[in-house]
């Protein structure tokens, strides 16, 4: 019994070290908090190393492009699996969409970089999509058969995008499949790919 006391005495000192460790530049403590770190290491093929440059490489886009137009870098989404990044969001403004392509392109560790624009609507992003988000990612989370390393959901008005690693294309698949079977969503696109081996 004292062994264990011991051991989970142990593991809170270091969750407790690492929450209140400060944020340097590059450093996990920047980007990870204690618990999320726990789940997403749990659920992600890419090892700690990976995730960490990921983070970096969004982390160096977004500021760029907010440096850039604080207003248009706000529209755009930027994601990174294993270096290849993705850029998504209601955005009409050419020379900013060069832009965007040319910082991501030009950011140390990407391996390669998709754009998907859409235009833009009314508004942002509407209550409707919000909660078409949340269903997908409760269907997502229900189908036990997905394993999702990462999955991510943008909606615009009611077109769905989903993207991420999986850990096979009949993940991809079925997670189509989910998001498609949610109530509102009037269209899927698949921007999900297996991690390189």
């Amino acid at each position: 019994m004292r062994g264990r006391t011991g051991a989970v005495v142990t593991f809170c000192a270091a969750v407790l070290a690492l929450w209140t460790a400060p944020a340097h530049a590059g450093s996990p403590a920047l980007a990870l908090t204690p618990w999320a770190s726990i789940y997403d290491i749990a659920r992600d093929e890419r090892d700690v190393a990976r995730i960490a440059l990921d983070k970096k490489i969004v982390t160096e886009i977004k500021t760029a492009l907010l440096r850039h137009d604080g207003k248009l870098g706000l529209s755009v989404k930027v994601y990174c699996f294993a270096g290849r990044v993705t850029l998504l969001g209601q955005l009409a403004d050419e020379p900013f969409k060069r832009f965007t392509m040319t910082t991501a392109k030009h950011t140390s560790g990407v391996c390669s970089v998709s754009a998907h624009w859409v235009a833009p609507g009314k508004t942002d992003t509407t209550a409707s999509d919000l909660a078409i988000a949340a269903k997908i990612r409760t269907a997502l989370i229900a189908d036990t058969e997905v394993s999702a390393t990462q999955i991510e959901t943008e909606v615009f008005g009611g077109k769905v995008y989903l993207i991420g690693m999986v850990r096979s294309s009949a993940d991809a698949r079925r997670a189509v499949a989910d998001a498609k079977g949610v109530s509102g969503v009037r269209s899927v696109t698949s921007l999900l790919a297996p991690p390189r081996r």
